[in-house]
């Protein structure tokens, strides 16, 4: 009955377990990261701003209304004293009343049409700086996911040698009760056993903390459970189908366009530092009602052409036009900077995956010549001919050649995705079309 019970509540857990494939979790990666929502945030935040940039390339016009009541004194108003009798030394109180609309329009404004092109480019910039992130995070969650997946393997690895020494131990037990074996052979069996469930141990808590990490990067509840459906995929070796990357790397890479298009806002800026110095045209105005009270307001307008040109500025546009001029070049360094990285990136991760395929071969071959060792010991420790150190070291052979194949396993796996990171395909490679 308790059996039955163990086993239903074991698939009731089974059952609200969320299934998760790779490419599952990379398209909910990049709906839910908070890195990218807050990427996407900042995005939207450069849409206003060069929302703002063209407001003031267009024409403003707003209503006013003002009341007041006035006395002024005529000497201090006029700055003389008018020697005539019946002129009174001062006026008020009297009411006076404006309401009417206000307008104003840029007619040419140089520096203000930089400013609104400079606005486009970040926005530019920025969407380029949007998908940098979701690169970096399908990335990272591959990494992770992959991480989860050697944990999972490396566990049922160590299950399999926990079984294996279990029998070992139980095999060394009965050839000691029939006097074949020694005591110092169960004892020898007994540690390699609980060396074994310590390694089992170790792996399970490896499997947590890349599990909780995965979460995080997903957006996902601590208590939600998941169920890898494609955990098999890592004894996997994809090949990735690039002709020419460091090609490919240059052309699509985000960061470069970013940096390309900051280079771009930064001669904006430079263009409209010395805009400041071009003369500046505008049309504003006012049509109003006017009067001592609302009863007898009258209509009243002006309309009136500007122009500005700055003369003396304290050194301030100079020391303008040489800060931006010197961040322009500082972008350019940038941009060249960034292209080398990309280069030392791609070649990095080609040669790390071109060798990678080669060590997966040697760690299966070390498994299967481990497994082999096992086996041959094993018989001869079963026939008394040898003691069984034979089959303790044979069982730490096979110990480190399923560490070296899962181990190589997993290096393949990083390198394919650290290559299409480097090449600026991630997402194009592991998320769903």
């Amino acid at each position: 009955m308790s059996q039955s019970t163990h086993g239903s509540s074991a698939s009731d857990q089974r059952s609200k377990d969320a299934g998760l494939t790779l490419k599952g979790a990379v398209d909910l990666a990049l709906k839910q990261n908070l890195d990218i929502q807050i990427a996407n945030i900042q995005t939207a935040m450069y849409e206003q701003d060069r929302v703002t940039a063209r407001s003031d390339l267009l024409p403003h016009a707003s209503f006013e209304g003002d009341a007041s009541i006035n006395r002024h004194n005529l000497r201090a108003l006029l700055g003389i004293q008018i020697p005539i009798a019946s002129v009174p030394h001062s006026i008020g109180p009297y009411e006076a009343v404006h309401v009417g609309p206000t307008f104003s329009v840029p007619v040419f404004d140089l520096t203000l049409i930089r400013r609104y092109q400079e606005s486009g480019h970040a926005l530019i910039a920025s969407r380029a700086d949007e998908q940098t992130v979701r690169e970096e995070t399908v990335l990272l969650t591959v990494s992770e996911y992959m991480a989860h997946l050697r944990s999972l393997a490396s566990i049922e690895a160590a299950q399999s040698r926990v079984e294996l020494a279990t029998r070992l131990t139980h095999q060394a037990e009965d050839l000691l009760t029939d006097g074949v074996a020694s005591r110092i052979d169960v004892s020898r069996a007994r540690v390699k056993l609980s060396e074994e469930q310590q390694s089992l141990i170790d792996n399970q808590r490896d499997a947590k903390t890349t599990l909780d990490a995965l979460k995080r990067i997903l957006n996902m509840p601590d208590g939600q459970g998941l169920d890898f459906l494609d955990r098999q995929d890592f004894f996997h070796t994809p090949s990735i189908d690039l002709s020419d990357p460091l090609k490919e790397a240059l052309a699509q890479r985000s960061e470069l366009h970013s940096l390309s298009e900051r280079s771009n806002v930064a001669e904006l800026a430079k263009s409209a530092a010395a805009a400041e110095s071009v003369p500046r045209f505008a049309v504003n105005g006012f049509w109003d009602l006017q009067g001592g009270t609302f009863n007898t307001a009258t209509p009243g307008y002006e309309y009136r052409i500007s122009m500005s040109v700055p003369i003396f500025m304290g050194g301030r546009l100079r020391a303008e036009r040489r800060r931006t001029a010197l961040a322009a070049e500082q972008v350019k360094k940038q941009v060249v900077e960034k292209r080398n990285e990309v280069t030392e990136q791609v070649r990095n991760e080609e040669v790390e995956l071109q060798s990678a395929p080669g060590q997966v071969d040697l760690g299966r071959q070390e498994v299967q010549l481990a497994t082999e060792e096992v086996a041959l010991s094993q018989g001869r420790f079963q026939s008394g001919v040898a003691d069984n150190i034979e089959v303790t070291q044979a069982q730490d052979s096979l110990a480190r050649a399923n560490d070296a194949e899962i181990g190589a396993l997993f290096r393949y796996n990083i390198a394919r995705a650290r290559l299409a990171r480097a090449v600026g395909s991630a997402e194009t490679l592991y998320a769903r079309p």
